[in-house]
C-alpha cells in the first residue's frame, strides 16, 4: 500500500467516485468505476516506485519500500501490469467503448509520465491529459453525452497545479541526481507561483459556474482557496504548501460534484 502512494490513490479514487455519483452513477456501475479507478491508481503508483527505485536508493529515500527492502522492483512491475490489465478491462466493461477509451487515455498518460516524461520539462503534460480525461470518461460512460467544458478545464488545471506542488518537496534531491522535471526546470519560486496561479484560474472558473446557481457554493470555493493560501503562508515549507493545495483541491472537487448533481 505504501508503494502505491496510498493517500493520492485514495484521494483520486474518491474524487472520481464522488463526481461520478453526482452525474448519476449508482449501485453496481458506480462500484465498477471505483474499482477500475483504484486499480488504475495502483498500477500508476507501483510502476512509479519501480521505475524510480534506483534513483530513490541513490538519494537515500529509506521511506520507500523498495529502498527499505520490503518489496522487490520485479514484484512492483508484476503488480503494476496486473492492476493495469484489470483497470483497462473493467473500465471498458462499465463505461463502454468511448468512456473506457478516456479512462485508458488517462492511465496511459500516467504511465507515460512514469517511464518517459517525469524527468523532463513536459512532466506536467500527462497530468493535464489524465485529469482532463476524467469528465468524459464518466459522462460518455454514463449516457453518451459530452462533458461540460468548464469541468474538463477545472480538472485539467487542478491536476497540473497539484503536480507542481507535489514536486516541490523533492526538488533538491531531484537536482542532486540530475533529474529535470518541470519543477526542477522552473525552480522553487516560479513553480510555487505557477501552482497557485493555475489553482486560482481553475477555482475562478468553478466560482463563475457556481455563482449561476448558488452563491453559497461559490463563496465556499473562495473560502477554500483563501484558507489554503493562509495555511501555506502560516505553516510555510513545501510540504505544507502541498497539503494546502490538496485542501483547496478537495473543496473544488466537492463543488464540482455538487454543481453536477
Amino acid at each position: 500500500m505504501r508503494a502505491c502512494h496510498f493517500p493520492p490513490t485514495v484521494a483520486v479514487t474518491s474524487v472520481v467516485v464522488g463526481y461520478g455519483w453526482s452525474l448519476g452513477w449508482r449501485a453496481t456501475p458506480l462500484l465498477g468505476v471505483a474499482i477500475a479507478v483504484f486499480l488504475s491508481q495502483l498500477s500508476v503508483g507501483w510502476s512509479n516506485d519501480a521505475f524510480d527505485a534506483e534513483v530513490d536508493a541513490m538519494v537515500g529515500r529509506t521511506e520507500k519500500p523498495t529502498v527499505a527492502g520490503e518489496v522487490s522492483v520485479r514484484g512492483l512491475w508484476v503488480g503494476a501490469v496486473i492492476a493495469l490489465i484489470g483497470a483497462l478491462g473493467l473500465g471498458f466493461s462499465v463505461a463502454g467503448g468511448v468512456g473506457g477509451s478516456f479512462l485508458t487515455l488517462a492511465i496511459l498518460a500516467a504511465w507515460l509520465y512514469n517511464v518517459a516524461l517525469s524527468r523532463t520539462l513536459w512532466s506536467w503534460l500527462p497530468y493535464a491529459i489524465a485529469f482532463g480525461a476524467i469528465p468524459p470518461f464518466l459522462t460518455y460512460g454514463l449516457d453518451g453525452r459530452a462533458p461540460a467544458p468548464w469541468a474538463v478545464a477545472v480538472f485539467t488545471l487542478i491536476g497540473v497545479s497539484a503536480h507542481l506542488a507535489n514536486g516541490l518537496p523533492d526538488l533538491e534531491s531531484d537536482q542532486s541526481v540530475g533529474l529535470g522535471g518541470a519543477v526542477v526546470r522552473l525552480g522553487t519560486l516560479r513553480a510555487t507561483v505557477l501552482s497557485w496561479l493555475l489553482l486560482a484560474i481553475g477555482s475562478a472558473l468553478l466560482i463563475l459556474e457556481a455563482a449561476r446557481t448558488s452563491l453559497a457554493l461559490a463563496g465556499a470555493v473562495v473560502l477554500g482557496y483563501l484558507l489554503a493560501v493562509g495555511f501555506a503562508t502560516i505553516a510555510r515549507g513545501r510540504q505544507a504548501m502541498f497539503q494546502a493545495i490538496l485542501l483547496a483541491v478537495g473543496v473544488d472537487a466537492a463543488a464540482v460534484a455538487l454543481l453536477s448533481h
